[in-house]
């Protein structure tokens, strides 16, 4: 481990040495029984020529394994840790470690007996891991240092709500549930009331008319939020134009709102946005809570706003699948009872939120 910096904190390592058999290590074992097989064969070119590929196999494995090792760059500075790999392709992950919620150590038993591990690190809103320092030497101090720095990093913030995004399917009930975290002190973000603002604003409103003309006006000169759905979900490109320059809007909207209920002392914010894992609002927040209702009662509360059968399928179909929002979920709320069934539930989850996010999360949550 040397250090990247005079800052104490910082370092930079790449993985073990060890990586480089550790690796492909079933590739080499069976290449080397090959040689070996080979060296015991009567002599002759069938021999020859596979003791000369299984040496060919592990030579050129080894040299790409040390190849790829001395490009690999694990960095750790005051603010951020950052991955990188790739020989001819390079790819590099950065987290702040504000918002590092996880980190895990994993040793292989092959990786116990050479004496590495594994480290990965999770950002707050997934319970994936999303960078990884593959085999390092001494992984148990590396991630001490880590985990102090980690201490750093988040010693002088200002305490900040832990925010939970909606999930579910179109008539699950999210606003219901969302009505339900703010009996519980909650603060709400709904990114469709916060998109209809943005849309009323004039160098929106003339950026849209320059797209699709006049005709997404309505009768007193604003934005007809019909027109431009119909539009969108009949073309998914001129869906990605709309979210591209509204999104970014509705984004920064929000952040000014919790920056304000920081200041304020409010400790959970609820993020009800329709589409939150397709625009990426997921990320900014600290888990995922799916909404479940059965499609019988999803269908007859579509209904109610005038739609058919077809059009909620045409709807859902524009959007990631039940089973992903699921799987992309932390906390799970079925809304499918009264709403004293639904306030037990939210209730219950107000609490592991209290127990999972205690760093985050004030005494009083």
């Amino acid at each position: 481990m040397h250090n990247a910096s005079s800052t104490p904190q910082e370092f930079v390592i790449r993985p073990s040495a060890a990586a480089i058999v550790l690796r492909p290590l079933p590739l080499l074992l069976f290449a080397t029984g090959l040689f070996a097989l080979a060296w015991f064969m009567p002599p002759g070119t069938r021999a020859t020529a596979l003791m000369a590929a299984a040496f060919v196999v592990i030579v050129s494995r080894t040299a790409w394994e040390a190849i790829w090792r001395q490009c690999a760059r694990y960095e750790l500075t005051p603010t951020h840790l950052r991955t990188t790999h790739g020989v001819f392709s390079r790819f590099t992950v950065e987290m702040p470690l504000a918002r590092v919620q996880h980190c895990v150590l994993s040793k292989r038993l092959t990786e116990r007996l050479a004496g590495v591990g594994t480290l990965g690190f999770a950002s707050a809103g997934t319970d994936s891991v999303e960078a990884v320092w593959i085999s390092v030497d001494e992984p148990e101090r590396v991630l001490e240092r880590v985990r102090a720095a980690i201490a750093r990093a988040t010693a002088g913030a200002p305490k900040r709500a832990v925010v939970l995004g909606l999930v579910g399917g179109i008539g699950s009930g999210k606003s219901a549930v969302a009505r339900a975290f703010a009996a519980h002190g909650a603060i709400v973000l709904d990114s469709d009331t916060q998109a209809k603002e943005t849309l009323r604003r004039e160098d929106v409103r003339r950026t849209l008319v320059s797209w699709w003309g006049e005709d997404v006006l309505d009768a007193t000169g604003e934005i007809d939020r019909k027109k431009v759905a119909d539009i969108v979900f009949r073309d998914p490109s001129q869906r990605k134009k709309l979210e591209e320059l509204v999104h970014p809007l509705v984004r920064a909207s929000r952040a000014s709102v919790l920056a304000e209920a920081a200041a304020k002392g409010v400790e959970l914010a609820i993020v009800d946005a329709p589409l939150l894992l397709e625009a990426g609002v997921d990320r900014e927040c600290d888990a995922v809570i799916f909404v479940d209702a059965p499609r019988e009662q999803r269908l007859a509360r579509v209904k109610n706003r005038g739609w058919s059968e077809e059009e909620l399928d045409r709807r859902e179909h524009a959007q990631r699948s039940l089973d992903e929002k699921k799987r992309r979920s932390r906390y799970q709320i079925r809304n499918d009872a009264d709403l004293a069934a639904l306030d037990r539930q939210v209730a219950e989850v107000v609490t592991r939120v209290r127990r999972d996010f205690a760093p985050q999360a004030a005494s009083a949550l």
